[in-house]
């Protein structure tokens, strides 16, 4: 369902590296935590032949340019260099009743959530920091389960984003 792009591969999947940097532009709140993505890992869908889009940008960042409060619960968790894996989330799709439909973003989260945590278990972390839109926090948690162990919602932060931490070592589908 998913494909990873690390920078080494970037010519590889040059149309969805393209698409995902003019998409994470538009969201201008994403675009300014996003911004130095050169060095960014995706995991994008496959077949993009059904007019639908999505996947996971994931970036390395340093721990003080996160969300004050982010900063502090992780002050005993983040690795000596300060840097800290984060990630954030898009789903488009031009056939808006299939990027929609429940069953469809249920089986898309639940994937993507995988394929995280094995990214966790390559890089060897436990968690990564999420930056959200509000609809896309909403789908992981209550549509896809996702697992998180802290979190600033939107109407908590000045820039209007959810804010969180999410577990990669805990089985969401055992949480349900």
């Amino acid at each position: 369902m998913f494909v990873i792009i690390e920078p080494k591969d970037y010519h590889f999947y040059k149309t969805v590296v393209d698409l995902f940097s003019g998409l994470i532009k538009e969201r201008v709140m994403l675009h300014y935590s996003f911004q130095d993505h050169a060095t960014a890992t995706f995991i994008a869908l496959k077949d993009q032949s059904n007019g639908i889009f999505g996947g996971a940008i994931l970036l390395k960042q340093r721990v003080g340019t996160l969300h004050q409060k982010l900063g502090k619960y992780l002050s005993t968790l983040a690795p000596k260099n300060g840097e800290v894996w984060t990630c954030s989330l898009l789903l488009q799709g031009e056939n808006h009743s299939l990027s929609q439909s429940e069953s469809f973003c249920k089986l898309f989260y639940q994937n993507l959530y995988q394929q995280l945590a094995a990214f966790g278990m390559k890089e060897k972390i436990d968690f990564l920091c999420v930056i959200l839109e509000q609809g896309e926090y909403l789908y992981t948690e209550i549509i896809g389960s996702w697992p998180y162990v802290f979190e600033v919602h939107p109407d908590e932060s000045r820039d209007g984003l959810f804010h969180g931490i999410l577990s990669l070592t805990i089985n969401p589908s055992k949480l349900s």
